[in-house]
C-alpha cells in the first residue's frame, strides 16, 4: 500500500480540519473523487490522515453516463484508490439527462445513497479557496445577499433527497488553493484528469475563473471579503443551531412544533425555512420573497391561516407554530426527521 511521500507538501492545518470534520462520522469516511486534480489531492491527503488516525476511508465516484470517457475515468480513480489501499465504489446514473442542475442533484443523491449503504454519514468533497472566490462573484452577479456571498460552508447537510438517514458534506480544503493541491500531486508523482468543461467559456464559472486568474489582486480582495462575511454567517448559523436544538419538537406523525415568536430578523426566516425543509423532506432552497412574506405572516399569528410553502403546511396550533408535510410522507421520511434535525444543528454549528 502506497503512502503519501511528500508530507511536507500537505497544507498546514488540514490535519486539524480533518480531525474536526471526521469526528462526526460513524463508519468509513467517504471521499467524493471525480479524478480531477482537486479531488485526487483530497484523496491522497485523506489517505495519509486516515493511516495516521486509524480511520477507514471509502472513495466514491459518480459516472453520470453523459460522456463516453466517464467509465474509464471511474476506473482510473479506482486504480489510484487501490494503490493507497482505499476501497472504491462507482455509482452510475441510470437515467442520465442533460443539464448541470440535474446532474448535480443526481450526483448528490447517488453519493448519499452510497455513503448510507456503507454505514457512513459523512462525505468529504474537494471544494477549494478558488471555488470560494468564484462562488462569491457568481452570486454577486446574480444579486445574492450577504448571507449567500459568505460562500461555501465547511460543513453542510447534503441536498440529497429523502428518504434516508441524513448525510453531511465536509469540505476540509476551503482554505487551500488549487495550485497548492497540484503541488501535492506533483510531489507524489500523481497524474489527474482535466475535465474539458473546465475550459469551456460557455459556463459562467469558467469565465469567472479566467477573470480571477488574470487579476491576482482581485482574487485576494474577494477572498478577504468572503472571509469576513463567513464570520458573520457563522454567528447567525450558530444562533439558528441553538434555536433548533432548544426550541423545536418533533412528533411521531412528522409534525414539527416551535414556540412563537420566531427569532428576530433573518434568523427567523432561516428558522422557518429549516422547519419547512425538515417537514417536507425537500432540500432545494425556497424562494426568498415567498419565505419573507410567510415569515411576516407568522409574526402576526392571531391572523395567520394555514399556509403552504415548499411542500409543507404552516399553521398556528395552541399558540405554537406547527409545520407538517403537505402530503403524507413515507414512514422512512418521518422516522428520519429527528436525525435530520440533529444533523442540521451540527451543520449550522460547524461541527463545533
Amino acid at each position: 500500500m502506497r503512502q503519501l511521500e511528500a508530507t511536507a507538501a500537505v497544507p498546514a492545518g488540514l490535519t486539524e480540519s480533518l480531525d474536526r470534520l471526521c469526528s462526526l462520522a460513524a463508519g468509513p469516511v467517504c471521499v467524493a473523487v471525480s479524478g480531477g486534480g482537486d479531488s485526487l489531492a483530497l484523496l491522497l491527503i485523506a489517505a495519509d490522515w486516515g493511516r495516521t488516525r486509524g480511520r477507514s476511508l471509502l472513495a466514491l465516484t459518480v459516472d453520470h453516463g453523459l460522456r463516453p470517457e466517464a467509465a474509464a475515468e471511474a476506473r482510473f480513480v479506482a486504480d489510484v484508490a487501490a494503490r493507497y489501499g482505499i476501497p472504491h465504489r462507482t455509482s452510475r446514473w441510470q437515467s442520465p439527462q442533460s443539464g448541470q442542475a440535474r446532474a448535480r442533484h443526481a450526483r448528490h443523491d447517488l453519493l448519499a445513497e452510497a455513503a448510507r449503504q456503507a454505514g457512513s454519514g459523512l462525505i468529504l468533497t474537494a471544494h477549494t479557496q478558488d471555488d470560494q472566490a468564484e462562488t462569491l462573484l457568481i452570486r454577486a452577479r446574480a444579486g445574492s445577499g450577504w448571507y449567500g456571498l459568505a460562500g461555501i460552508q465547511s460543513l453542510s447537510l447534503s441536498p440529497a433527497e429523502m428518504p434516508g438517514p441524513p448525510v453531511l458534506l465536509g469540505r476540509p480544503l476551503l482554505p487551500v488553493s488549487r495550485d497548492t493541491l497540484r503541488d501535492v500531486l506533483r510531489a507524489n508523482g500523481q497524474d489527474w484528469i482535466e475535465d474539458p468543461s473546465n475550459d469551456n467559456p460557455a459556463y459562467e464559472r469558467v469565465r469567472v475563473r479566467r477573470w480571477l486568474a488574470a487579476d491576482p489582486g482581485l482574487r485576494s480582495r474577494v477572498i478577504a471579503l468572503q472571509g469576513r462575511l463567513q464570520l458573520l454567517r457563522q454567528i447567525q448559523d450558530r444562533a439558528l443551531a441553538r434555536w433548533l436544538s432548544n426550541k423545536v419538537e418533533t412528533g411521531p406523525d412528522g409534525a414539527l412544533r416551535a414556540p412563537l415568536p420566531l427569532p428576530a430578523g433573518e434568523v427567523g426566516e432561516r428558522a422557518l425555512a429549516a422547519l419547512i425543509s425538515l417537514a417536507s423532506g425537500r432540500a432545494r432552497p425556497l424562494r426568498s420573497d415567498a419565505l419573507a412574506r410567510l415569515a411576516a405572516r407568522v409574526a402576526s399569528p392571531e391572523t395567520l391561516r394555514p399556509a403552504t410553502l415548499g411542500g409543507a403546511i404552516v399553521s398556528v396550533r395552541r399558540g405554537a407554530l406547527q409545520v407538517v408535510a403537505e402530503h403524507t410522507p413515507p414512514g422512512a421520511q418521518v422516522n428520519a426527521i429527528p436525525a435530520r434535525l440533529a444533523a442540521m444543528v451540527t451543520a449550522c454549528s460547524g461541527g463545533m
